[in-house]
């Protein structure tokens, strides 16, 4: 298979990765098993992208370290929001005291 095609083939794992791995509001606080970096669940979808798409050891080592990156990403996200919420439940509850 050309270069091209492998490419494709690894950008639409990519984005089946994007697309499953959405930040859902209702699983933000709940708290999962890790392998190293990522929960359970993501290695397992990891691997069914892997088998899905064909990958190849080296295409799965490129797909595994954008979704390591792609998820880290989320929860530092995730981090900021909550400091700053929870700085506005301070100010708030501060003027409320008042």
């Amino acid at each position: 298979m050309d270069v091209e095609t492998r490419t494709s083939i690894l950008m639409d794992a990519f984005e089946e990765l994007k697309k499953k791995w959405e930040i859902d509001e209702d699983k933000l606080m709940v708290k999962e098993e890790k392998a190293d970096v990522l929960p359970e669940s993501k290695v397992s979808e990891l691997m069914q992208l892997k088998e899905k798409y064909k990958l190849d050891d080296i295409e799965f080592l490129f797909l595994v370290g954008a979704a390591v990156g792609f998820y880290q990403g989320q929860m530092n996200v995730k981090n900021v929001v909550f400091r700053k919420l929870n700085t506005v439940n301070q100010f708030v509850n501060a003027i409320l005291k008042k």
